[in-house]
């Protein structure tokens, strides 16, 4: 089966937009949000092992045969639910310098693995693991007021606030 996108063009044109100083707003639904987000999760690698042993609920999911794989899983809910689809590669010294909170763990010995802690944790957070992952996707966090990059914001209708916390990038 082929694997295609709906045309941007064509998702512009269909969807609530308005313009407003220069800038074209566009409005979805969180239930349009979340549809669109199951087309590129489509896209996504998923390492069945590395999942399934970090996500119990997943394997055992999967072995009551609610789903028939680790990338169904994540696919139907486990992205939604704030799980990584493989381990990711964290800049371990980039992270504690973004995060103070983790750098007082590191230092307090109170946090072994910086890897882990955001694989646990970080990535459901909205934390980066990288100055090149939070460069590239900073953006889709701020709110629209401080946008600088492209003419065309996304705002959910659904959500009065989406106030999340992001680090700044050095």
């Amino acid at each position: 089966m082929t694997k295609l996108l709906p045309s941007i063009v064509a998702l512009e044109k269909s969807l609530n937009s308005v313009q407003l100083n220069g800038r074209i707003r566009v409005f979805i639904s969180r239930e349009q949000l979340r549809l669109f987000a199951r087309i590129l999760l489509d896209f996504v690698e998923v390492d069945e092992h590395w999942y399934l042993g970090q996500y119990s609920e997943a394997r055992e999911s999967i072995a009551r045969g609610e789903y028939s794989s680790a990338k169904e899983h994540f696919q139907s809910i486990g992205y939604f639910n704030g799980y990584l689809p493989q381990l990711a590669t964290v800049n371990e010294g980039w992270y504690k310098s973004q995060y103070h909170d983790i750098r007082m763990a590191v230092d307090e010995g109170k946090l072994h693995s910086i890897i882990q802690h955001f694989a646990n944790f970080g990535y459901a957070e909205g934390r980066f693991p990288s100055k090149e992952v939070a460069e590239k996707f900073s953006p889709l966090f701020r709110p629209s007021s401080q946008q600088t990059m492209g003419k065309i914001n996304i705002a959910l209708i659904s959500s009065p606030s989406l106030e999340l916390s992001t680090p700044t990038v050095k």
